[in-house]
Protein backbone atom coordinates (compact mmCIF):
# COMPACT_ATOMS: atom_id res chain seq x y z
CA UNK A 1 0.00 0.00 0.00
CA UNK A 2 2.88 2.37 0.78
CA UNK A 3 4.35 1.73 -2.69
CA UNK A 4 1.02 2.56 -4.34
CA UNK A 5 0.75 5.80 -2.36
CA UNK A 6 4.35 6.71 -3.27
CA UNK A 7 3.64 6.15 -6.98
CA UNK A 8 0.39 8.15 -6.69
CA UNK A 9 2.21 11.05 -4.98
CA UNK A 10 4.96 10.95 -7.59
CA UNK A 11 2.47 11.09 -10.47
CA UNK A 12 0.54 13.96 -8.90
CA UNK A 13 3.78 15.81 -8.22
CA UNK A 14 4.84 15.65 -11.88
CA UNK A 15 1.44 16.62 -13.25
CA UNK A 16 1.46 19.89 -11.38
CA UNK A 17 4.83 20.79 -12.89
CA UNK A 18 4.52 19.48 -16.43
CA UNK A 19 2.12 21.64 -18.39
CA UNK A 20 2.11 23.40 -21.71
CA UNK A 21 0.22 26.29 -23.20
CA UNK A 22 -1.31 27.02 -26.53
CA UNK A 23 -0.31 30.43 -27.87
CA UNK A 24 -2.80 32.13 -30.20
CA UNK A 25 -1.44 35.47 -31.38
CA UNK A 26 -3.21 37.57 -34.02
CA UNK A 27 -1.23 40.54 -35.31
CA UNK A 28 -1.53 43.59 -37.54
CA UNK A 29 1.59 44.98 -39.15
CA UNK A 30 3.12 47.21 -41.78
CA UNK A 31 5.80 45.86 -44.13
CA UNK A 32 8.53 48.05 -45.64
CA UNK A 33 10.75 46.28 -48.14
CA UNK A 34 13.37 46.75 -50.81
CA UNK A 35 13.38 44.45 -53.85
CA UNK A 36 16.32 43.55 -56.07
CA UNK A 37 16.08 42.33 -59.70
CA UNK A 38 13.93 44.34 -60.38
CA UNK A 39 14.92 47.14 -58.03
CA UNK A 40 12.08 48.81 -56.16
CA UNK A 41 10.01 48.76 -53.00
CA UNK A 42 7.27 46.61 -51.51
CA UNK A 43 5.12 48.29 -48.84
CA UNK A 44 1.84 47.25 -47.30
CA UNK A 45 -0.40 46.18 -44.46
CA UNK A 46 -0.41 42.63 -43.12
CA UNK A 47 -2.69 40.51 -41.00
CA UNK A 48 -1.30 37.41 -39.39
CA UNK A 49 -1.86 34.65 -36.88
CA UNK A 50 0.67 32.67 -34.87
CA UNK A 51 -0.40 29.35 -33.35
CA UNK A 52 2.22 27.74 -31.14
CA UNK A 53 2.73 25.11 -28.49
CA UNK A 54 4.56 26.57 -25.46
CA UNK A 55 6.66 24.42 -23.18
CA UNK A 56 7.18 25.19 -19.49
CA UNK A 57 10.82 26.12 -20.11
CA UNK A 58 10.29 29.28 -22.22
CA UNK A 59 10.48 27.62 -25.67
CA UNK A 60 7.65 27.49 -28.18
CA UNK A 61 7.11 26.13 -31.69
CA UNK A 62 4.27 26.46 -34.15
CA UNK A 63 2.90 27.96 -37.34
CA UNK A 64 2.68 31.57 -38.48
CA UNK A 65 0.43 32.63 -41.36
CA UNK A 66 0.70 36.10 -42.91
CA UNK A 67 -1.80 37.60 -45.32
CA UNK A 68 -0.99 40.85 -47.10
CA UNK A 69 -4.20 42.87 -46.97
CA UNK A 70 -3.16 45.87 -49.01
CA UNK A 71 0.32 46.24 -50.45
CA UNK A 72 1.93 47.94 -53.38
CA UNK A 73 4.93 46.92 -55.45
CA UNK A 74 6.84 49.98 -56.63
CA UNK A 75 9.49 48.98 -59.21
CA UNK A 76 11.97 51.70 -60.14
CA UNK A 77 11.51 51.22 -63.90
CA UNK A 78 7.83 50.20 -64.20
CA UNK A 79 4.36 51.19 -63.05
CA UNK A 80 3.23 50.52 -59.50
CA UNK A 81 0.94 47.54 -58.98
CA UNK A 82 -1.08 46.03 -56.16
CA UNK A 83 0.42 43.04 -54.36
CA UNK A 84 -1.19 40.38 -52.14
CA UNK A 85 1.03 38.31 -49.84
CA UNK A 86 0.26 34.79 -48.62
CA UNK A 87 3.00 33.21 -46.51
CA UNK A 88 3.08 30.30 -44.05
CA UNK A 89 6.01 29.79 -41.70
CA UNK A 90 7.20 27.16 -39.29
CA UNK A 91 8.45 29.12 -36.27
CA UNK A 92 10.39 28.42 -33.09
CA UNK A 93 10.93 30.95 -30.35
CA UNK A 94 11.86 31.71 -26.80
CA UNK A 95 10.18 33.94 -24.19
CA UNK A 96 12.85 35.68 -22.16
CA UNK A 97 12.08 36.61 -18.55
CA UNK A 98 13.04 40.25 -19.25
CA UNK A 99 9.90 41.25 -21.21
CA UNK A 100 11.27 40.11 -24.57
CA UNK A 101 10.41 37.34 -26.98
CA UNK A 102 12.45 36.24 -30.02
CA UNK A 103 11.73 33.82 -32.87
CA UNK A 104 12.92 32.55 -36.22
CA UNK A 105 10.77 31.14 -38.98
CA UNK A 106 11.15 29.37 -42.30
CA UNK A 107 8.56 30.11 -44.98
CA UNK A 108 7.46 26.83 -46.50
CA UNK A 109 4.78 28.59 -48.57
CA UNK A 110 5.58 32.05 -49.93
CA UNK A 111 3.54 33.75 -52.66
CA UNK A 112 3.08 37.35 -53.70
CA UNK A 113 0.38 37.96 -56.31
CA UNK A 114 1.17 41.05 -58.35
CA UNK A 115 -1.76 42.73 -60.09
CA UNK A 116 -0.27 42.72 -63.61
CA UNK A 117 3.00 40.76 -63.47
CA UNK A 118 1.75 37.45 -62.05
CA UNK A 119 2.41 35.32 -58.98
CA UNK A 120 5.88 35.22 -57.41
CA UNK A 121 6.83 32.00 -55.58
CA UNK A 122 9.91 31.29 -53.54
CA UNK A 123 11.41 30.70 -50.12
CA UNK A 124 12.07 32.98 -47.18
CA UNK A 125 12.95 33.21 -43.54
CA UNK A 126 12.12 35.66 -40.79
CA UNK A 127 13.73 36.76 -37.55
CA UNK A 128 11.62 38.58 -35.00
CA UNK A 129 11.75 40.19 -31.60
CA UNK A 130 8.90 41.48 -29.44
CA UNK A 131 8.57 43.75 -26.43
CA UNK A 132 6.01 42.10 -24.13
CA UNK A 133 5.99 44.60 -21.27
CA UNK A 134 2.69 46.28 -22.12
CA UNK A 135 -0.60 44.90 -20.82
CA UNK A 136 -2.37 42.64 -23.34
CA UNK A 137 -0.32 43.63 -26.42
CA UNK A 138 3.16 43.07 -27.81
CA UNK A 139 5.17 45.37 -30.06
CA UNK A 140 7.01 43.36 -32.73
CA UNK A 141 9.82 43.94 -35.21
CA UNK A 142 10.57 41.32 -37.85
CA UNK A 143 13.15 41.04 -40.62
CA UNK A 144 12.11 39.07 -43.73
CA UNK A 145 14.59 37.78 -46.32
CA UNK A 146 12.91 36.41 -49.44
CA UNK A 147 14.23 34.77 -52.61
CA UNK A 148 11.80 34.27 -55.48
CA UNK A 149 12.62 31.70 -58.14
CA UNK A 150 9.39 31.55 -60.15
CA UNK A 151 6.81 33.93 -61.57
CA UNK A 152 3.88 32.14 -63.22
CA UNK A 153 6.03 29.12 -64.05
CA UNK A 154 8.94 31.14 -65.50
CA UNK A 155 12.30 31.03 -63.69
CA UNK A 156 13.41 34.34 -62.16
CA UNK A 157 15.96 35.46 -59.59
CA UNK A 158 14.32 38.15 -57.45
CA UNK A 159 15.04 39.07 -53.84
CA UNK A 160 13.23 41.11 -51.19
CA UNK A 161 14.43 42.34 -47.80
CA UNK A 162 11.67 43.71 -45.58
CA UNK A 163 11.05 44.95 -42.09
CA UNK A 164 7.65 44.50 -40.48
CA UNK A 165 6.46 46.57 -37.53
CA UNK A 166 3.42 45.00 -35.89
CA UNK A 167 1.17 44.97 -32.86
CA UNK A 168 -0.08 41.63 -31.57
CA UNK A 169 -2.43 40.23 -28.95
CA UNK A 170 -0.78 37.11 -27.47
CA UNK A 171 -3.39 34.85 -25.88
CA UNK A 172 -2.37 31.75 -23.91
CA UNK A 173 -4.69 28.87 -23.15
Amino acid sequence: MKKLMAVFALVLGFTSVSYADLLVEPYLGYEMGKTKDPDGKLDGTQLGLRLAYKTPIMFWAGLDYTLGVSAESKPDNAANEDAKRSTAYGVVGIDFPILLRAWVGYGFMNEIKLEDSGKLKGTNYKVGVAFTGLPFISLNLEYLNESFDEIDGVDVDAKNDSYVLSVSLPLEF
